[in-house]
């Protein structure tokens, strides 16, 4: 922005240099000042949207940063409930052959 600025203005420094009146003078300060008026306009517009995708990017980052931890939690829950299913499983095979041993014993 401030190379951009910097540039047209030392573009219209000829112009000014140039200038035979004071009135040419006057006109080529006011268009310089038009035409780094309308940069600064243009660079606002653009700081603006780039401020407003830095937020939106960084809502997006946090909920997917929320949504990982949320993963992350199932994924333990998950991992406990196999387990627990697991050891459950083991008893009942468990108990099962024990109650088939009782069973041939008995016959």
């Amino acid at each position: 922005m401030i190379t951009g600025l910097l540039a047209s203005s030392l573009l219209s420094l000829p112009a000014l240099c140039a200038a035979q009146t004071i009135d040419e003078a006057l006109l080529a300060a006011q268009m310089a000042y038009q035409q780094a008026d309308g940069q600064s306009g243009q660079s606002a517009l653009r700081l603006k949207s780039a401020e407003s995708a830095l937020t939106q990017a960084q809502q997006r980052l946090a909920d997917a940063q929320n949504a990982v931890t949320r993963a992350e939690s199932e994924l333990s829950a998950a991992k406990s409930a196999e387990e627990v299913a697991r050891r459950r499983l083991a008893a009942s095979a468990d108990s099962l052959k024990s109650a088939w041993a009782r069973k041939e014993r008995t016959n």
